[in-house]
């Protein structure tokens, strides 16, 4: 199970992401808010990124499914931090943005299908969204993960069960780790219609 592997793994996953420089991909994101945005980063991980966008100025809520990172981050975060399924949310017209770093990608298609909506419901009017995926079309257990890989055709096909939402933008990235450097990311930002 996802949830077990991130309890158990917390450790390494922060030290091996923490001070990963996303820096190109948060230029993109943040031309897209306003000064003071509230966000919600769902799967927090590290809480680099909770870490970035709160230094920013943001209005950050943090939300992670697993205890053991759940609990390190109410330590080095001074945002709302949540123990909260994505499967799970229930906001509506809520958030101006919303930031999911490396994490949808563990969901099968349909249940991806139903936590794009739920992120569409969370978000307010012409809200945006930032999500990520291994670039590729296999869905496969890797290290005794689930992983769906995405390619900008693979992810326009899902989208089209997904109503109410414009994919304003999609690009590829190397990966941020030096060790994992001839791996690639496909990088949506979409927005709420």
């Amino acid at each position: 199970m996802i949830r077990d592997y991130y309890n158990a793994n917390a450790s390494d996953m922060i030290e091996h992401t923490l001070k990963l420089d996303l820096q190109p991909i948060y230029v993109k994101f943040e031309k897209h808010l306003k000064p003071g945005a509230k966000l919600l980063d769902v799967g927090f991980g590290s809480g680099r990124d909770s870490l970035h966008f709160e230094k920013k100025g943001y209005d950050v809520v943090s939300i992670d499914f697993a205890p053991e990172v759940y609990s390190r981050g109410k330590i080095l975060l001074n945002t709302e931090v949540l123990l909260v399924d994505v499967r799970d949310i229930r906001y509506q017209n809520e958030f101006d943005a919303i930031w999911a770093s490396a994490v949808l990608f563990h969901f099968g298609d349909d249940e991806l299908v139903d936590v794009i909506d739920r992120c569409r419901v969370a978000l307010k009017e012409k809200g945006v969204m930032y999500i990520s995926f291994k670039y590729g079309t296999d869905e496969l257990i890797r290290h005794g993960r689930f992983f769906n890989d995405f390619t900008e055709e693979k992810f326009e096909k899902l989208m089209e069960k997904v109503p109410g939402f414009t994919i304003t933008e999609i690009w590829q990235t190397q990966d941020a780790r030096p060790s994992h450097s001839n791996q690639y990311w496909l990088n949506v930002i979409l927005t709420k219609e």
